[in-house]
Order: structure tokens, then sequence, then C-alpha cells
């Protein structure tokens, strides 16, 4: 791709991230609803001009989104999940115009400890209505795919970016359009993972510019403001590339790079902060531990049950590992393939102690968590296996 259209989409994706998470910070001040209007609107002129300048360029991924936003403003909000948890805060937010409205912890049922970013956003398209209406703000979540699709198109490269927006639907599904969040998480991990690979393990001649930096630095961010798996998600990312940069004995080389971006752990910080003093707690997390985790790694047959639910009775999960394995087989970067499977391995250590020390029942919590929770694991395996072949073209 010609380098001035990968500035133009880098400096496109930098003004929309910048105006989502615009969306958060005023209504976390409590400034006037005129300037969250505002704020939309803008998001609204920076997305039409990407559509209309190049307009050849990334034609795919703006018919694609273009199909995924007439079908999710042409269906109702049916999930579960999305109705009682996201929608029902972005309801909160709209009727209180302030974040921090939860403090009551009322129907605590709908985890108000969870990161209000995504609702944020979506109540703003509320107020631009001017009155509450469940298809316009659900819409939202489909928006906020759209700043890391057009990001990774710039390096993907055309014919592989069909390929990726192929996998992307092919794993996460109704997500794109139906108002799940779990989808957008795992879309901002992988390019989070992406920006680091490319800041920290890439040999390639390619100069890293300072818009590139700021946006890393803003994709931890949102990853963080997601859900409360974008704070595991990224500390796995910051693991990970510690660890391989003190086995390839570069970490003070990349110490200040590391340190400047872990700054984006700040703002998911403060919001446990506000949650803790304000006595929000999660149901799902037991504190204590060796109540739970001992007696449950000492049974076997836990095991059997957790890699049932994600993986053996998940095709998607054995199709992703098995892509995986045959594009490495093909092309075997070694550091790709290393850095990509320690992501891998280490959220799903995570994931396995989080389930073996859950306080709820260990089937129902997988039969209620594992298909969501594998859309992570399936569109990271997924896309590294089509940046490599990219490598390998």
């Amino acid at each position: 791709m010609q380098l001035n259209i990968k500035s133009f989409n880098n400096k496109i994706v930098l003004s929309l991230v910048i105006l989502i998470l615009n969306s958060y910070f005023l209504l976390s001040i409590n400034l006037p609803i005129i300037l969250l209007k505002i704020n939309l609107i803008l998001f609204f002129l920076v997305l039409t001009y990407f559509f209309l300048k190049h307009f050849k360029y990334n034609f795919p991924l703006k018919l694609y989104f273009l199909l995924f936003l007439i079908i999710c403003l042409g269906s109702p909000a049916i999930n579960w999940d999305f109705r009682s948890i996201y929608l029902f805060h972005t309801k909160r937010i709209f009727f209180d115009s302030f974040i921090y409205s939860v403090a009551d912890n009322y129907a605590s049922f709908s985890h108000n400890d969870y990161p209000l970013l995504v609702p944020a956003f979506s109540s703003s398209f509320a107020f631009l209505l001017g009155y509450w209406n469940e298809i316009f703000p659900k819409s939202a979540f489909t928006f906020m795919y759209l700043p890391p699709l057009i990001f990774l198109s710039s390096y993907l490269g055309i014919k592989k970016n069909i390929i990726f927006l192929s996998v992307l639907i092919f794993f996460i599904g109704q997500q794109l359009f139906n108002g799940g969040t779990d989808g957008i998480v795992s879309l901002y991990f992988i390019t989070c993972s992406f920006c680091f690979y490319k800041i920290f393990f890439e040999k390639k001649n390619e100069s890293i510019d300072f818009i590139f930096y700021i946006l890393t630095f803003l994709f931890c961010i949102c990853l963080t403001l997601i859900k409360n798996e974008g704070l595991a998600l990224l500390f796995v990312i910051f693991v990970t590339t510690t660890l391989f940069v003190l086995i390839d004995k570069s970490f003070m080389i990349h110490l200040k790079k590391i340190l400047i971006l872990s700054i984006s752990f700040l703002p998911m910080l403060l919001w446990k902060l506000f949650c803790y003093n304000n006595n929000i707690s999660n149901d799902y997390v037991n504190l204590n531990l060796f109540d739970q985790v001992l007696p449950r790694l000492l049974d076997i047959e836990n095991y059997v049950l957790f890699f049932h639910y994600f993986f053996l009775s998940n095709e998607k999960a054995i199709i992703a590992i098995v892509a995986f394995l045959i594009c490495f087989y093909i092309n075997f970067d070694k550091r790709l393939f290393r850095y990509s499977l320690a992501l891998f391995l280490l959220y799903l250590f995570i994931i396995l102690i989080v389930h073996f020390s859950t306080p709820l029942d260990f089937i129902h919590q997988l039969e209620t968590s594992s298909f969501r929770i594998i859309k992570t694991f399936t569109l990271l395996l997924g896309f590294f296996s089509v940046y490599n072949l990219k490598t390998y073209s």
C-alpha cells in the first residue's frame, strides 16, 4: 500500500479513536451535553471523509461495514447480556447524563463494575437523537469495530485484508451487529498485540512514526475500558513483550517505551478504584482463591471439562488451531510464531485459573462463558495466520 494511503488511514483512525474516548471523557466530568453531540457529529464527518476520500482503497472494508451497519439498524436488541448489561448502562447514562451514576450500584445484576467506554459512546447516539431508542445506540457497538479494522487494513494489503475480513466474520459472527462486546474486545486485543509486535519485534525496515505510537497507546486504553477482560488481555501483552525482550537481551533498549505504554493501564485502574470506593464488586471474582482452586486443580475431570467446553466442542476453535499450524508450517516465522503462541498460552492460563477459582458452579461457568471467551483465542490465531502469510507473500 502506498505510504500516503497508510498515513491517511492512520490519521483517520487517530481521529476516530480520540473522538470515541472523548465521549467517555465528556461524560466523566459532566460537561454540557451539547459538547457530546458535537463530538459525535465530528465522528460522523471523519467517517464520511474516510469513505469518500481515496474511494477505491479499502473498498471491501467499506462495503462489509455498511452491510454490518444495515443489519444492525434493521434488527432488534434481543441478546440478554446486551439488553441487561450494556444497553442498560447506556440507558442509565442517557437519563442521568453522567457515567458515575452507577455509584449507587442499582440493579447489581447488570455488573456495575464493568467499564463504560462503549456504553458512553453508545449513549451519545441517543443524545444526538434527542430521545431514547434501542436501535440507534446499538449501532455504536458496530462502529467500535471500524477504527482497528481501518488500521489493520493498512498493514495487511488488499488481498490479505479481504481474507482477514472473512476470518473476522467467521469467528465473530453475529456480534458484529447484535451489540455484543466480546468481538470488540477480541479485535482491540489483536490490534494491540500487532502494534506491540511491530514496535518491539519485527525486523523489517519499516519505520514506525509518532502516530503509530500514539495509536498503540490509545488502543491499549480502549482495550481496558471495553470489558474487564481487557485488563487481563493488556497484562498478557505486556508480560509477553517483557519476557521476550528479556530473552533477546534488549530490555534496557525498550524499557522507556514499555514504561510509557504502561501508562495506558491508568484509566482502568482509576475505574477500579472508583468501584472499590463505592463497594461495587464482581460476583465472578473469588478472593479466597485457595478454597476453590486447589481442590479443582487436583481433579483431572475439571481439566477435561475445561478443554472440552473451550476447544473440543467448538469446531471454530479447532479450525483456528489447525489453520494456524498450517500457515506457520508453510512459512515458519519463528519470532512471530513464538510471540502469538505465548499470547495464546498465557491468556489460556489466566482463563483456566479464573474458571477454577469461580465461586459459581464450575460447569455452569463453562457453559455460559466459554463460547464468548473463545472468540479472543480464535481471532488471535486467525489474524496472525493471515499476517504470517502476508510476510510469506
